[in-house]
């Protein structure tokens, strides 16, 4: 079976969501999030530190799987803490519905014949059930343990021997079904009286659990979602309600395409970066702005009438969908369809250095079928376009065609267009365009591309791409013999 990922992140008091395809029926969710303490631990007092995640609302259902990042250091160097006299515990959940608790630290180091245990006077480390040590058998501050687990010792008697078989409170007891309450609480505890005091400079949690199949992934401000496999899926539909900074990335990096079928909602921005491919389903609730940044996006679904997508330079935009307004920058490229197909857009703005890049499949049949159209159903504005700032428009078919005969295809169709001085039938705007028809195979006779006003149907009017050929050898040589014939005829009347 196919293993894919899905990296999703949530900005949520400094915190981080990541969503994992485990297999191509189950996905995974992980929610992290960091939360800077920087609390002293009373000498013989405690301190507890809580944090509310919504683990329902970034689309988890249940835990499976919860690791700790935990940073103690000394109050005073002077007179530093000594790691031997720390515990330490994690809540999920209040006592009301049953919470559960894994102990993180009980006194490392502590047994019935060391009774003052690690000597460490710091700690930053992963608490993980996976992991091959016991934070208890540390012997530095950094790395990665599992947790002490051990919640049978009292952390205020004297030493016992350790035993690993006394381990009944891991990291695991906290999986399970999610708590309505979303409170995870941290105790820190100073055991002894005397010696350095603590600080607890931060902490925070790794919660991983099956993911819902529908729903809302409210992310939060500045969060983002990013694929970590070849190809990816997210069924539940992805939330941004702030612009700037705090807008909502969608990354895919080379060969990567993230599948947004769930599509988008908000007021807010979402930013597209990464190379590679993301897809975007119905998204009738999106009233903000997509910022195609790099990549490509490809919109299959409708989004809003009132939103709006920008392609900026390196971006690339297709897919058969419909938009609300396009802004097309320079350096963008419109390629609408999936080989070939139709894009419908709402309003749209072409900028000077800009590509259409047009696909032929078929010589003869209809557009947005047999060949690329983008079609706007109100204005498209051309009015940054001139001689000398010209819109691209770059040719591309599928096979070998021999052009000899002629060929006219609507690639463009809107309601109103701003920046042509006529819109007559007919009308040469061949001028506005640098053409390209490097990537289009054209048989033996190369083509003479230009682009004209066509017709108006439907409250439409087209612009055509007009492959006119180039004269053949044969009919050159019938020109050549005509004109010939022709000055030989003037001669003889001079004479």
């Amino acid at each position: 079976m196919k293993k894919t990922n899905i990296q999703i992140q949530a900005v949520l008091l400094a915190g981080v969501v990541l969503l994992r395809v485990a297999s191509a029926n189950a996905q995974e969710v992980t929610l992290l999030r960091s939360v800077a303490v920087n609390q002293e631990i009373p000498d013989r007092g405690q301190y507890v530190s809580m944090s509310l995640l919504d683990l329902a609302n970034v689309g988890m259902a249940s835990i499976t799987d919860v690791n700790v990042n935990l940073s103690l250091s000394s109050l005073n160097e002077s007179s530093p803490m000594r790691l031997g006299q720390i515990y330490s515990s994690l809540t999920y959940g209040v006592a009301s519905e049953d919470e559960r608790v894994a102990v993180l630290l009980n006194r490392v180091g502590v047994t019935d014949s060391n009774a003052f245990g690690s000597r460490l006077s710091s700690l930053n480390v992963t608490l993980d059930d996976s992991a091959a040590t016991n934070i208890f058998n540390a012997v530095t501050g950094t790395g990665t343990y599992q947790a002490d687990g051990r919640s049978g010792v009292n952390p205020y008697a004297g030493g016992v021997a350790y035993s690993s078989g006394s381990i009944n409170a891991g990291l695991s007891a906290l999986n399970g079904s999610l708590l309505e309450s979303r409170q995870f609480s941290l105790l820190v505890a100073d055991t002894q009286q005397g010696g350095g005091q603590a600080r607890l400079d931060s902490w925070g949690v790794q919660v991983k659990g099956t993911a819902a199949s529908s729903g809302l992934l409210n992310l939060g401000a500045g969060g983002s979602v990013r694929a970590t496999g070849a190809t990816e899926s997210v069924g539940a539909t992805v939330v941004s309600s702030s612009t700037g900074s705090g807008s909502v990335g969608l990354l895919a990096m080379a060969n990567q395409s993230l599948n947004l079928s769930g599509g988008l909602k908000g007021s807010g921005e979402f930013n597209k970066t990464g190379s590679g491919t993301v897809r975007v389903g119905n998204s009738s609730e999106f009233t903000g702005t997509l910022n195609v940044n790099e990549g490509k996006l490809v919109v299959d679904g409708a989004l809003a009438s009132g939103s709006t997508t920008v392609v900026g330079s390196g971006g690339l935009l297709g897919g058969s969908g419909t938009l609300g307004a396009l802004n097309l920058q320079s350096g963008a490229t419109l390629t609408p369809g999936n080989s070939p197909g139709l894009l419908t857009a709402a309003s749209a703005v072409w900028a000077a250095g800009a590509t259409y890049e047009w696909q032929l499949g078929n010589l003869t049949g209809v557009a947005g079928t047999d060949w690329d159209l983008f079609r706007v159903t109100g204005a498209l504005d051309m009015s940054a376009l001139s001689s000398t700032s010209k819109f691209n428009l770059t040719l591309v078919s599928d096979g070998s065609y021999d052009l000899s005969s002629g060929y006219e295809w609507t690639f463009v169709q809107a309601a109103s267009f701003t920046g042509l001085s006529s819109l007559a039938l007919g009308t040469d705007i061949t001028n506005l365009f640098n053409i390209a028809t490097q990537g289009m195979d054209v048989g033996t006779e190369p083509a003479n591309v230009k682009v004209l006003v066509g017709a108006t149907s439907g409250g439409l009017t087209s612009l055509n791409v007009w492959a006119v050929p180039e004269p053949s050898s044969q009919s050159l040589f019938v020109l050549g013999l005509a004109a010939l014939a022709a000055v030989r005829s003037m001669r003889r009347k001079q004479s």
